[in-house]
């Protein structure tokens, strides 16, 4: 069965792009256009990897990062945190030092992308 990722982002170009990128890698994929659609789709079925973005409405990628790292059901959720902003992680790290999580920043380079997904994701 393939590994389920879940792509966070509120950019249609940057869903679209992840989505053929990891589904033509042989992933399944649910897409959440923010931290807000993204935790009910959590509540629907856990996925192996989530993708994240930083800035969006409503629920920011930082708020929904933070919420899922204290949740004892959702911590060991590998995340992969896709961002335009140089620099930031630092706005992650009392949370990223105890869980998985990897910070690439856009333009996204398709073959070190898809090699931190497997990485990440056990593959």
């Amino acid at each position: 069965m393939p590994k389920k990722i879940l792509i966070v982002d509120d950019e249609e170009d940057m869903r679209i792009y992840l989505e053929t990128l990891l589904r033509k890698a042989g992933y399944e994929i649910e897409l959440a256009i923010n931290g807000e659609e993204a935790f009910e789709k959590l509540k629907e079925a856990r996925p192996d990897l989530i993708t994240l973005d930083i800035l969006m409405p409503k629920k920011s990628g930082l708020n929904f990062f933070k919420a899922i790292r204290q949740s004892d059901e959702s911590a060991d959720i590998p995340i992969l945190v896709v961002s335009g902003i140089s620099g930031h992680s630092e706005f992650f790290d009392e949370h990223a030092k105890s869980s998985p999580t990897v910070f690439v920043e856009k333009p996204i380079v398709p073959d070190t992308f898809l090699s931190q997904v497997k990485q990440l994701i056990g593959d």
